[in-house]
Formats: structure tokens, sequence, C-alpha cells
């Protein structure tokens, strides 16, 4: 007579929730797990094929463990699927190659092209995907052939890889990788920040000085953009005339690293008085003007025959191409224009390229951020104090839950910049 097999106890109240549902996330099938009044969510395929998962181990191989003795362990993730932003709740990654960094993740920001993958004006993945690619933290786990991070460490991610072997990169041109650059961006092509945890490559992780907050470090992905664009720019004499075009997030980064570096002679262009009043606020000494203004000053030089009047470098950061068109109109002889701002892809604007051949005007593009990231760690370190006040900014925080509200805010400009607090707690972890 075969020995009477106990009957498994039923922890969970399984339901299986259509991919069609409000949680985004499509061509799967998911179940929402009910653990001591708790709904935590899954996929079946996570479920049944990764017993060394959390939830596996739960219902396969420990049907006797008590509810009141269970932890659960589960990774909150902001997921975009068919630009409709939703909350779920899924196992955490697990570090599967040699060389991933699993990372626990302290703050995480809200980029402009963050807002456009939303709205589906910028390429990213198909796939239900977890945004975010400026975000700080500490390393929670390593893969068996990192030797340079340990679990503990502080640490920021460069959310660009690349291949090092296609021509551009064995040209140093790495930003424009065939297979790597903005084809494979942490945070538009595969998971990002907008989570408690994210595993990424051990190569795109860099650790954080002991006395540069976590908090502050998820501005190194946006400086080290600029980095690149002031290098772009190349030698400019420190008493040249620099317009900033447009006083967004990005116009006040600009603002302070030009101060930062030593130029004096600067104005701010923008048609917002709440966020000229940002300007001034940060106490630079830029005189903050209206675009309008700028017009009419030009308008004026010509009447008086005035062919001095105008600016030696324009930097744009609204990204509208009428803006840009117009802002020509003020380059003086030999000037530099940065257009720094993205533009929509299939814009357009009209130039004289006659302009271009007499005065010798340079335009110079800026993509993304190759080799910068080191650079753009000490300055966000050096400048922590006097320049990166998150008020004066218009830096906002939010709980990742209300992700709504924080977008809300961005999108009309009731902050310059929103910021995801997901664990402040460990920037105390020194």
């Amino acid at each position: 007579m075969k020995p009477r097999v106990p009957k498994k106890k039923k922890l969970f109240k399984t339901k299986m929730a259509d991919q069609a549902s409000s949680n985004g996330c499509a061509k799967q099938r998911w179940i929402k797990l009910n653990v001591g009044g708790k709904v935590f969510l899954t996929t079946k395929t996570t479920l049944m094929k990764e017993p060394e998962s959390f939830l596996s181990r739960l219902i396969l191989d420990d049907p006797d463990l008590q509810t009141d003795k269970v932890t659960i362990n589960m990774n909150d993730s902001l997921q975009l699927f068919e630009k409709e932003l939703s909350l779920v709740t899924k196992p955490i990654p697990k570090v599967t190659n040699a060389d991933d960094v699993l990372i626990r993740v302290a703050y995480s920001g809200i980029c402009g092209t963050d807002l456009h993958i939303i709205a589906g004006e910028f390429p990213s993945s198909t796939k239900a995907l977890t945004l975010g690619h400026e975000f700080s933290g500490i390393i929670e786990k390593v893969g068996s052939s990192v030797t340079t991070f340990k679990p503990g460490d502080r640490v920021v991610v460069n959310p660009n890889n690349n291949c090092h072997v296609c021509s551009y990169c064995i040209q140093g041109q790495i930003h424009f990788c065939k297979t790597g650059g903005l084809r494979s961006t942490v945070g538009i092509w595969r998971n990002g920040g907008w989570s408690q945890f994210c595993r990424v490559p051990s190569c795109l992780v860099h650790k954080v000085p002991d006395n540069l907050p976590l908090r502050l470090a998820a501005l190194v992905e946006p400086y080290s953009c600029i980095c690149r664009g002031f290098h772009q720019l190349g030698e400019v004499n420190p008493e040249a005339k620099i317009l900033i075009c447009g006083a967004g997030i990005i116009g006040l980064l600009w603002s302070t690293l030009l101060h930062f570096k030593g130029f004096r002679n600067i104005v701010v262009s923008e048609i917002s008085e709440k966020r000229r009043n940002m300007v001034s606020a940060l106490n630079l000494g830029f005189t903050v003007a209206l675009p309008d203004y700028l017009v009419s000053q030009q308008r004026e030089s010509i009447r008086n025959g005035d062919d001095d009047w105008g600016f030696d470098v324009i930097i744009d950061c609204t990204g509208v191409p009428k803006a840009i068109e117009q802002a020509f109109n003020w380059l003086r002889r030999g000037a530099k224009f940065v257009i720094f701002g993205c533009c929509p892809k299939d814009s357009k604007i009209e130039l004289n390229p006659f302009d271009i051949f007499n005065k010798e005007l340079k335009i110079i593009g800026s993509l993304i951020n190759p080799f910068t990231f080191p650079t753009a760690i000490r300055l966000t370190e050096d400048m922590a104090g006097a320049y990166l006040d998150f008020g004066k900014l218009g830096i906002q925080s939010f709980p990742l839950h209300e992700y709504s509200s924080a977008l809300t805010a961005l999108k009309n400009g009731v902050v310059s910049k929103a910021l995801f607090v997901i664990d402040d707690s460990l920037d105390s972890k020194v």
C-alpha cells in the first residue's frame, strides 16, 4: 500500500491577469499572487521555469513553508508598453552573466528624452520596457568575473555601451557605434533605472566619490552630455559673448557649467517668466532676456550699421526649430552655434548659406557622452556645494508610485526636472 501523501498547503490564491489589462505588459499571461493579503505580479513563465526564483521556491520546493515566515523580496518597476506606463512588481533581476552587476537604485531622473519616448516620438524598444537612464545606487550583487566592484559600492551608470570593433568604434567615435550608442541605451532599449533594482554590464558602472551624495550623482549623466557639448565647442575666449537659448534644466546646467569654467559674459534667453526667475535665482550674474528683446537689439544694430552686435557662441537648449532659425541671425563673425537640444526627427530650418560662408560660422552637433563620464563625475563632485541646489534648479523629488504627478509637473513646467526617490536610505551608506 502506497504511503499517504499529505496535501500541499495552499499558500497562494492565483488569478490569471490578461495581458491587455491596465498593467500595460502585453504578449504574456501574468499571475497575481496573494501572499498574506498582499498581491504580487509575475509571469507564468517565470513562475514555472525559474525554480531558483523566490516565488517558484515557495510553490514547488517547500510546500510546508509557513506564510508568517515568508519574506517578500520583489522588484517594483515602472514599465512602458504602447505609450502607457504601469507600476508592476516582478522578481528581482538575476545576475546571469559573469560581467553582470545588480544595482539597488537610490535615485532616478526623468529626462526630456523619456517624455519623447512615452509619446512615441523617440525610437526605443517596442517590448515592455523599464525606462530611466539617469540613476545612481548601490551594488547589490556582481557576476563571477567582476573584480573592480563589490556589493555595497556606491555607483552611477553610463547608459551607453559600444561594441569596440565596428568602423566607428575603432576610430574613437563610440557614440556612433553600429550596435551600441543610442541603439542599446539602458532605459531606452534595455530595462533601466525606474526600478528598485537594475541589472547592467559592469563596463557601464562607475564608482561615486564618498563625498558626493547619490542624490546629486543622479545628475552625472546629463552633465556628461553637457561635457560632450563643451568639448565640441573647442577653444573659446574667456571674454566671449555667449548666448544660452532655453532655461529648462539643460539650459540651467549649461549655465552652471559655464560659470564654473570662468565665463561671465553670458545671456540666457527664455520665454517663460518662471524659468527666467530660476536663472536669476542661481545668482550667477548672467543677463536674462526675452527672445523678443534680442530681436529688437538685432534690428537696432542693423539700423545703426553695427555689425559688431551679436554673440560669439550660441548654445541652443530648446530643441525648437523656429528658435534655432531665429538665433542664427544673432551670430557674430567667426561664431559657433551648438545645436544641443534634440529637435523632432523630421523638423527643418532655413539658413542663409551666404551668411555661413561670409561669417565663417561653425555649426556644431553634440550627441550623448563619449568618454565624458569620469569627467562628469568629478565635475558634479566639485560643483555640488556652490551650484547644485535642487530648489534653485527647480528639481523636485517624487516617489516612484507618484509617477503620474511627476510627469504632469514636468510637462506643465511646474518643475524643471523630476527625480524619482526610490531608496533614499542608501545615501547614508558610505
